[in-house]
């Protein structure tokens, strides 16, 4: 009995001291920030201010006057160092965060430089970058040939590095910096137009003359990375690779048309054009199937708890190839669906369907998705699927169309009369006597076992046929494989 009445004793005042403890404090609550002071308070374009205060941790930005100063540094959540730029403007200090917004008591001056340049270049190749060495060139915000604004490269308090846009004029055209002075914008640079800007031009030495669907061909010549596109006729082609030296290129995979012969041309700088053969023959076999068509693949789904799937989960339909969990992140954009293990069946998952599935993969025993951000790209991917039944009459002229391989194209119009998928992750059974399988949205390989895949992100379609679960339940009561056929929209 005294045992237990100690126990009791200690159990009470354990309670009482919990009822006294203080409401401990978020470390990760976001708080409104109070600026307190900051220093130097003047300075021009790059000087960096010191701000103090609280809650500066979580702040988003950093206003000077009416313009954006830089948050360069956070060094704690009482300091942060912020950079003048040349969007500031004379004024108060405010800091903000999504909870609020703090303003300092006085006032920042911007002290005004003029910049000035050493000598100015008087030419410069298209795309090519020029630069400009002087002083206080850090205050510029833009360069502009002709009234065009170029790209800045670079910009240091000595130095400015700006790329040379496509002008389509052979007339020197005027060169000017532009900075706000305190007042407005000013413009410093050259007077009248000392600027050439050189326009070169590809060069095709050896062309080919024809060029047979998936057999590529190759110009070679000089500058050929101008060319940003090929033509024959209207037919853009599909540029494979391209240096200075060589272009190969070949049909696009969505040309069935056979033979044809048109002007064979290329386009540089945008617009401007050049003509690489008069009578340029193309060839493709007329009678090719229309879309990819990849047999007996194997997704093995992961089990968890369970040495017996192999992770080869993710698929890209366009290419056929099966990704593992640790290749699925560098080709994650490429992915279609994948399979995942279920209790008694396998399930067919689009990416954004995912997010909760995902993390249970493993690579080298992290999960893939651990802190990488990247995947919320991989969740954009919508895909969806449609159990095609016998049983529908607008169904049925499709599953025979497949079943007699008469299929030539796989587009929006091979599918009229039926509703759009919309299952996000349907199930694969075994049997169609499994208990819990409902055929509206199922699949079970003795059963209905086709669908209609569509990937609405990139607007392609496929049919999936289950052909088999080639692994037996586990001891678990787990299918860990899925065997199926695709056809896929090319």
């Amino acid at each position: 009995m005294r045992k237990l009445h100690i126990c009791w004793i200690i159990a009470f005042s354990f309670a009482l001291n919990a009822c006294k403890e203080e409401p401990t404090i978020n470390k990760n609550e976001i708080l409104p920030p109070v600026l307190i002071d900051f220093s130097p308070k003047s300075g021009e374009t790059g000087t960096e201010i010191t701000i103090t205060g609280e809650n500066l941790h979580r702040i988003d930005s950093v206003m000077l006057g009416t313009g954006f100063a830089e948050l360069k540094y956070k060094i704690n959540e009482n300091k942060i160092i912020a950079v003048v730029t040349s969007a500031s403007r004379s004024g108060k200090l405010v800091v903000a965060n999504v909870k609020g917004r703090s303003v300092s008591a006085d006032d920042f001056t911007v002290v005004y430089v003029q910049p000035s340049v050493a000598e100015y270049p008087v030419e410069g190749t298209i795309n090519a970058d020029v630069g400009l060495e002087g002083e206080n060139l850090h205050v510029v915000d833009s360069v502009m040939l002709a009234g065009a604004k170029t790209t800045i490269i670079s910009k240091r308090k000595n130095e400015i590095v700006f790329r040379v846009p496509f002008i389509d004029t052979k007339e020197p055209v005027s060169l000017r910096l532009f900075y706000f002075n305190g007042e407005t914008n000013a413009a410093a640079g050259p007077e009248g137009n000392t600027f050439t800007i050189l326009q070169e031009a590809p060069f095709a030495e050896i062309i080919p003359v024809s060029l047979e669907k998936y057999t590529p061909v190759t110009i070679t010549g000089e500058r050929l990375t101008l060319i940003d596109s090929l033509f024959v006729g209207n037919l853009k082609m599909r540029i494979l690779s391209k240096n200075d030296d060589e272009l190969t290129f070949d049909l696009p995979t969505n040309y069935f048309d056979g033979a044809k012969t048109d002007v064979l041309r290329g386009i540089y700088y945008g617009i401007k054009e050049i003509i690489l053969e008069e009578n340029f023959h193309i060839n493709s076999d007329v009678n090719e199937k229309r879309y990819y068509q990849w047999d007996n693949v194997l997704l093995s789904a992961r089990v968890p708890n369970n040495s017996n799937g192999t992770e080869d989960a993710f698929f890209d339909a366009e290419t056929g190839i099966v990704h593992h969990s640790c290749t699925a992140h560098d080709n994650r954009m490429d992915i279609d669906f994948f399979a995942y293990d279920q209790i008694g069946y396998v399930q067919l998952y689009g990416p954004h369907n995912a997010t909760s599935v995902t993390k249970n993969f493993k690579c080298d025993n992290k999960s893939i998705v651990s802190e990488d951000l990247n995947w919320n790209d991989f969740y954009g991917i919508t895909t969806k699927f449609k159990i095609l039944s016998r049983d529908s009459v607008n169904h049925l002229p499709l599953i025979n169309a497949y079943e007699s391989g008469t299929i030539i194209e796989i587009n929006d119009e091979l599918f009229d009369g039926i509703l759009l998928p919309g299952a996000s992750a349907p199930r694969v059974y075994k049997s169609v006597s499994v208990s819990g399988f409902q055929a509206g949205s199922h699949i079970a390989v003795d059963g209905d076992n086709l669908a209609w895949v569509r990937n609405y992100t990139t607007g392609k379609n496929g049919i999936i046929k289950i052909l088999d679960l080639p692994r037996e339940a586990h001891t678990n009561g787990r299918i860990a494989d899925i065997t199926f056929t695709v056809i896929w929209e090319k």
